[in-house]
């Protein structure tokens, strides 16, 4: 079981390209973890020994091929996503609704049940075996208590890999830390104090990780409502990436944002929907997401709409509480306000018909003396991409995607037939979205209604060696469309770098906020003359500072610039002479994203190590 576990680990950790130094470092940390990744197993197989002998030879079995089917998953998840098991995937897993968003199919359940079964019947074949070798039950030989040698043995191997680590992050020895990071499970040290009182010269640096007490907004918002206010749609797509946006594709949609303003190099705050959604109703890096669900803190936009009494209601085609929007963005809504469709046993493309009529008809029969905000989440470009007969616009596609036997070799050469499906599920898209640009003008509400549209993140197709989105920080997975129309405002196409973050500082003033963006976002006006520097991008971990010319992608969570990722503006390999120049700016970028990570937290809050 051990050479099984550390043969699986060994998959997913990519030695090309490293150092001898990080090959010693990273094998021994696979002998050290491919040991510790049988400890539970051991335990439980030990005490169930104790517990029950008849049930025994099954617990052994279970425990060491759940732990080996286990460490195969995160090399699957790896080698198609590029990340492995993390907060993200157990996230995923235990809140309700997150398998459901995958989009699995029949055949991927049936291939995942039938893998889970070999991976039983190979450590059944293992026990065999080892009773042959043994010549009795191995079970019997389970000591764990008695096992001194082995354990001390283990024990000095563990702490030498993890204090060669500490001593790596100390001096900032990129070559260690970040091979350390292709190690499943590997546990993360630092000893920056403990070498300092040595008296060894250690620089100490800003930790990202953002934990405190939300002092958001900065001030309390000062509003003078409008004696004609402003109604207001908002469209966000699941998985629309800014290339999509074209007269072929998205027709109806390219002809409404001809009549509006559209901006051509947006970004959203996140590689995927809660850090994406998050950065665009709040205007703050996506890393802002935990402080806000820990202290269920609802998007000062929806306090300004509540104040002055617009009728509400929101929809989705997925579910509010996958990600937990309903205990952050919108949670001071009632459940009346709020319609989500994932569970009514129909594709996305017809949740999204059904959505789409009951919000038309929210605005139809609304309250005319009152002013009205709708948002609508669409899933027809979620994987795996169904759409209807006559959206069909790119042949040949896929007949389906079974996620249980996909690998890198299977995604190449099927790619063309996935994007195809993603294409046709994008133009289904753009029918709904001209069923609600219909209305409007049917019902002339272009006077007096804001239109919001965007996706919440990109979706790759391996222009990059990936998949899908939540991976990496690639234009493909981050880039979106962005649309904003504003009744009376001149048309335009913006060239310059824009962010969903720059989305709440465009439309608070046109609700009647007097206050300075900088009370309640980290945004520009879009609709103003000052133009963006630079963006963040973030998932569950890492947060990527861009400008035009590089993204720097670093942990949150841990010090210093352990798994740090350098690219150019627009993913470019650099030359070693841009990127030691980008290294010399490092300091300045450190400082700033610190400075805006805790922006809109209480000052008493512990935010460097």
């Amino acid at each position: 079981c051990f050479i099984v576990c550390a043969f699986i680990a060994n998959l997913s950790v990519p030695f090309a390209g490293l150092g001898v130094g990080a090959i010693v470092f990273t094998a021994l940390a696979l002998v050290c973890y491919a040991a510790l990744y049988l400890v539970p197993a051991a335990m439980l197989s030990y005490f169930a020994t104790q517990l029950s002998k008849k049930f025994s030879t099954f617990a052994v079995i279970l425990f060491t091929a759940f732990t080996s089917l286990l460490l195969y998953a995160n090399f699957k998840i790896y080698s198609l996503y590029g990340t492995y098991i993390n907060g993200f995937i157990i996230n995923l897993v235990i809140t309700p609704g997150g398998i459901d968003s995958l989009g699995g199919s029949g055949a991927s359940s049936a291939g995942f049940a039938f893998i889970a079964f070999l991976f039983l019947a190979m450590h059944a074949v293992l026990f065999w075996l080892a009773t042959k070798i043994c010549n009795q039950n191995p079970i019997k030989n389970i000591a764990l208590p008695k096992a001194k040698y082995g354990w001390m043995l283990f024990a000095a191997l563990f702490a030498g890999v993890h204090f060669s680590y500490a001593a790596s992050d100390a001096y900032n020895k990129h070559n260690i830390t970040s091979a350390a990071n292709s190690v499943p499970f590997f546990q993360t040290v630092t000893m920056r104090h403990f070498f300092k009182n040595l008296g060894f010269d250690i620089k100490s640096t800003a930790n990202l990780d953002i934990k405190g007490k939300l002092n958001y907004p900065l001030k309390p918002l000062q509003i003078v409502p409008s004696a004609k206010p402003l109604n207001v749609i908002w469209l966000i797509s699941e998985s629309l990436r800014a290339d999509m946006l074209d007269a072929h594709v998205m027709p109806a949609t390219w002809k409404f944002a001809e009549s509006a303003n559209r901006f051509t190099q947006n970004y959203s705050g996140g590689n995927g929907t809660r850090m994406g959604v998050f950065s665009a109703f709040t205007g703050l890096p996506g890393n802002y997401w935990f402080p806000f669900l820990e202290q269920h803190r609802g998007a000062a936009l929806i306090d300004v709409l509540q104040q002055q009494n617009y009728q509400i209601h929101i929809y989705t085609s997925a579910l509010f509480s996958y990600p937990e929007f309903d205990k952050t963005l919108f949670s001071k809504l009632q459940k009346n306000q709020i319609q989500e469709l994932q569970n009514i046993g129909k594709p996305g493309w017809e949740r999204d018909r059904i959505n789409v009529t009951d919000m038309l008809k929210f605005i139809d029969t609304r309250d005319k003396s009152k002013p009205f905000f709708t948002f609508m989440f669409f899933e027809s470009p979620h994987a795996r991409y169904f759409f209807p007969p006559e959206s069909v616009i790119a042949k040949p596609y896929s007949d389906d995607i079974n996620y249980a036997s996909l690998d890198k070799e299977t995604l190449k050469r099927d790619i063309k037939g996935i994007k195809n499906r993603y294409i046709n599920a994008v133009h289904h898209l753009d029918s709904q979205f001209e069923r609600v640009f219909k209305y409007m003008d049917e019902n002339n509400l272009r006077d007096n209604t804001v239109v919001i549209l965007i996706g919440d993140h990109g979706e790759e197709f391996m222009e990059h060696g990936y998949w899908g989105h939540n991976s990496t920080f690639v234009d493909e997975q981050v880039r979106t469309p962005l649309v904003i129309y504003v009744p009376n405002q001149p048309v335009a196409v913006h060239d310059n770098l824009t962010s969903h973050m720059d989305i709440i500082p465009t439309i608070m003033p046109l609700l009647g906020v007097k206050n300075s963006t900088a009370d309640y976002a980290i945004g520009f006006d879009l609709l103003g003359k000052r133009p963006r520097p630079y963006t963040y991008i973030a998932d569950w971990d890492r947060i990527t500072y861009m400008d035009q010319s590089k993204k720097i992608t670093l942990p949150v969570s841990a010090a210093g610039f352990a798994g740090e990722h350098i690219s150019g503006g627009h993913d470019e390999a650099l030359s070693a002479e841009k990127l030691a120049e980008i290294k010399k700016q490092q300091a300045g970028v450190m400082s700033q994203v610190f400075a805006d990570l805790h922006k809109f937290l209480q000052k008493n809050s512990k935010t460097a190590n």
